[in-house]
């Protein structure tokens, strides 16, 4: 009887526990709730033209175009338009496509991704983005050897500073480019080049907020 006893009594503490352990999980915010994303660019208002592209001389007869383009946009929610991009270069050229507005995150922000239709070209996209300090960083989005729509995402490193300082000193990071950079191309010959940029989106978080004023 006391063996009948002690096996309930040890069953029911079991079970407290873990149905303690259950909702003390439940409470927590999981990362995936915490985090949510946030579009910067979807190009559907956003005029580019020609003088939104550059590019630094290293031979003669590069060339860089961009055209809003509104066929077949990447899979993504109410896509319509997007950014078509064509350049004519070599390995060793630099293109740079500025924004016409500012791209600016003002919260803790964890990735960068961008929807990119590739055309099996070598080239590579990178993005220069200015922290807090007002510091520039180049984050790497890799080659677009491949075919189709696919979206590239880039964790941000530690090193780009974003949090606040002070009390209701509210700073921010902002995306300011975009670098392009040929692949081998046959003999060093320039050639066409064609990629597609649709959705530019930030993963972030709320920052943490200091609820204790210093002002007493």
């Amino acid at each position: 009887m006391n063996r009948l006893l002690i096996t309930i009594l040890f069953s029911f503490i079991i079970a407290a526990a873990a149905n303690a352990q259950k909702k003390e999980n439940s409470s927590k915010q999981p990362e995936a709730t915490v985090y949510y994303e946030v579009v910067l660019e979807d190009f559907e208002n956003t005029t580019y033209d020609n003088s939104n592209i550059s590019y630094r001389v290293v031979k003669k007869n590069q060339e860089g175009h961009l055209s809003i383009r509104d066929q077949f946009p990447a899979p993504v929610s109410k896509s319509k338009k997007y950014l078509g991009v064509k350049i004519f270069g070599r390995q060793g050229d630099y293109f740079t496509i500025t924004f016409p507005k500012k791209l600016i995150i003002e919260n803790n922000c964890s990735s960068i991704s961008i929807w990119i239709y590739g055309k099996g070209f070598t080239g590579e996209l990178s993005a220069f983005i200015e922290d807090a300090n007002g510091d520039a960083h180049r984050i790497h989005f890799g080659k677009l050897n491949f075919l189709g729509w696919r979206k590239l995402s880039v964790k941000l490193p530690k090193s780009i500073v974003q949090e606040d300082e002070y009390l209701n000193q509210k700073r921010t990071i902002k995306l300011t480019k975009l670098i392009y950079q040929p692949g081998n191309t046959k003999r060093l010959r320039p050639k066409w080049q064609y990629f597609y940029i649709d959705d530019i989106s930030a993963r972030v978080r709320k920052k943490y907020s200091d609820r204790q004023s210093d002002d007493w």
